[in-house]
């Protein structure tokens, strides 16, 4: 019988247009151990972050312009990243809830979200390429 190990995330990515929340968020992850990078866009994120990235978990704004955080997780998914997501979002979630549910997230936070919530439910997550 195999035995299945589970892989923490051990890298969190962080792609925000708001460039003063994004920062502030890597620095509370870093501040709790984790190891961060934010990208302000969705194509920066797509242009350094290749899609075999092991260990991973992306935290996706859902409102950016030129590219929001659904259209992200489809090229992500055609582009062929395995990592969970997590999105995030300053609007209403009602509608958001069923759509982040199709699109496959992991998880959704409503902006200002709890330190604790967040940790929370990236520790919840296994990594993005674990089999």
């Amino acid at each position: 019988m195999k035995t299945m190990i589970r892989v923490k995330p051990s890298h969190i990515y962080i792609v925000d247009d708001d460039q003063s929340f994004g920062r502030s968020l890597k620095r509370l992850l870093e501040v709790n151990g984790r190891t961060a990078n934010y990208f302000s866009s969705a194509q920066e994120f797509l242009d350094l972050v290749p899609p075999e990235t092991e260990h991973g978990i992306a935290i996706i704004d859902i409102y950016m312009p030129e590219c929001g955080g659904f259209e992200l997780m489809e090229k992500m998914r055609d582009a062929g990243y395995r990592m969970p997501v997590i999105l995030i979002t300053g609007h209403n979630l009602h509608e958001t809830e069923r759509v982040m549910i199709q699109h496959g997230a992991v998880g959704l936070l409503r902006k200002p979200f709890s330190e604790q919530a967040l940790l929370e439910l990236i520790d919840s997550q296994p990594s993005g390429n674990d089999s």
